[in-house]
C-alpha cells in the first residue's frame, strides 16, 4: 500500500454562528468567529490517498487526475467564496474547521469513486492557522 499526497490551498470567509442559539450562547461558543461581518481563513489542504500502484502505469491515481479533481470538487467551489452564504450545505450547517474537513472528504470520495479510481482517501488534513489543524484519517 502507498500513499500519495498533495497539497493545495485556498482562501474563504465564514462566521461560525448558530441562529437557533441566542447573541451571548454563540459568543460564548465561538467567540470573535460569532462577529457578524465573518472572517476569513488562507487554509491548505493536504490530501492523501492510498492505494497499490496500477501495473501498466505505475500509478496510484494520476497526479493530472487528482489535480483536477481537488480543482473541481475544492478549490473552485470554495475559494474567495463565503461558506455561510455561497455553500448550499453550510446553510444550516456551522462551516467549522471539523464539518469543512468532512464536506471535502466526502466530495472528493465520492468523484474518486465516480471517476473509477481504486484508490481511496487515507488521510485529510485542513490547516486553518499555523497553530490550528484538523485531521481526519480513514477508519
Amino acid at each position: 500500500m502507498l500513499l500519495l499526497a498533495r497539497t493545495i490551498h485556498f482562501n474563504a470567509a465564514h462566521r461560525l454562528f448558530r441562529p437557533d442559539r441566542s447573541e451571548e450562547w454563540n459568543r460564548t461558543t465561538y467567540g470573535a468567529a460569532a462577529n457578524p461581518a465573518g472572517y476569513g481563513h488562507n487554509y491548505a489542504l493536504d490530501l492523501a490517498v492510498a492505494g497499490e500502484p496500477d501495473p501498466e502505469n505505475g500509478m496510484v491515481v494520476n497526479l493530472l487526475d487528482l489535480d483536477r479533481i481537488l480543482k473541481e470538487e475544492v478549490d473552485r467551489p470554495l475559494d474567495h467564496r463565503n461558506l455561510n452564504e455561497e455553500i448550499p450545505e453550510f446553510r444550516g450547517t456551522v462551516p467549522t474547521a471539523e464539518n469543512l474537513a468532512r464536506w471535502i472528504w466526502d466530495r472528493v470520495d465520492a468523484r474518486l469513486r465516480r471517476d473509477g479510481w481504486p484508490c481511496r482517501i487515507a488521510a485529510l488534513t485542513l490547516t486553518v492557522t499555523p497553530t490550528f489543524r484538523v485531521q481526519l484519517l480513514a477508519p
